[in-house]
Parts: C-alpha cells; structure tokens; sequence
C-alpha cells in the first residue's frame, strides 16, 4: 500500500511541476520582449562562461510520449530559443542514459574502466548548457528557466578560463 501512495504522490508532484513550468513559460512567451527583465544587462564588456549542469532523478521525470513529457520538452525548445535570442548561449545537449556510460581511473598506473557511471546517485546528469553572461546572478537567473529543476537540481559552475589574453 505504501508503494501505491509513494508513485501516486510522485505522479502529483510531477504533475503540479509541469504545470507550474508551463505556466512559467507560458507567461514569459506573452510578455512583450520589452516588459520582460532583461537578463542579460552588461556591467561593461565582461563576461564570463558558466555551465548549467542539470540533474534528474529519472523516476520523477515525464514518460516519454506523454503530454507532460511534451510540456517539457517544449519548456526546453523555448529555453533554448530564449538564450539564442538575448545572444547568452555558447552550446547545450542532452546525455544518453547512464547505463551508456563508461568510468576510466588509473590506480597504480593501470588504466581501469567501468562500466556505467562511477557514483551511485539518485539525480543523474542529464545534460548541459554553457552559458556566457555578465555574472553569477543572471546565470543562476537562466538556471531557474530549466523546466526540470522543478523536480531536479541544476548546478551552475563558473568555467575555469587558462588564458585570458587569447582572443
């Protein structure tokens, strides 16, 4: 009986967040481009890269060819088109499943590989963008536009920059 209530209330969950993310972009998309907050004001001409890690746990994520699942895939079409349009987006893709992966470490001068990912989490990561933005509040501003942090987490790092004389 338990199991039974903890899928019912995770169907629920996952129902009010995909609704509450299309309601987040619905919102955005009807507003003209002028009265939305401009994410992308400059302090001057610095910029730096930041990397939206996004994590999902993937018994709380849509079926695949569900209309949820639909709602957020399309929250992620806008997202994308969003940061093209404010001229934000450096590159972003979607991973494969972790049962694709491959672990490499070498210990004691041996190369060993695993398969699968090397730390058993329940969030996996499911994929990237970077970004390119004056600073860590419009990142983190960006980040809160990922239709799946409603259920997920998403991680936002600065990138390290070896050389910055290089144009």
């Amino acid at each position: 009986m338990t199991l039974i209530f903890r899928d019912a209330s995770a169907r629920l969950f996952r129902r009010r967040a995909l609704l509450l993310t299309s309601l987040i972009f619905t919102i955005a998309a009807t507003l003209p481009l002028q009265a939305q907050t401009a994410i992308t004001a400059t302090r001057g001409d610095t910029k730096m890269q930041y990397m939206l890690l996004i994590y999902n746990d993937p018994t709380l994520e849509p079926a695949y060819g569900t209309p949820e699942f639909e709602a957020m895939m399309g929250g992620f079409f806008a997202l994308n088109e969003r940061m093209k349009a404010d001229n934000v987006l450096v590159s972003g893709e979607g991973l494969q499943g972790v049962e694709t992966a491959t672990s490499v470490r070498v210990r004691a001068g041996k190369v060993e590989t695993m398969d699968g990912p090397f730390a058993e989490t329940r969030e996996h990561l499911g994929g990237y963008y970077v970004i390119e933005v004056p600073d860590l509040d419009s990142a983190l501003r960006y980040a809160a536009l990922v239709p799946s942090v409603a259920w997920g987490t998403v991680e936002v790092r600065p990138l390290m920059d070896y050389n910055p004389a290089a144009e």
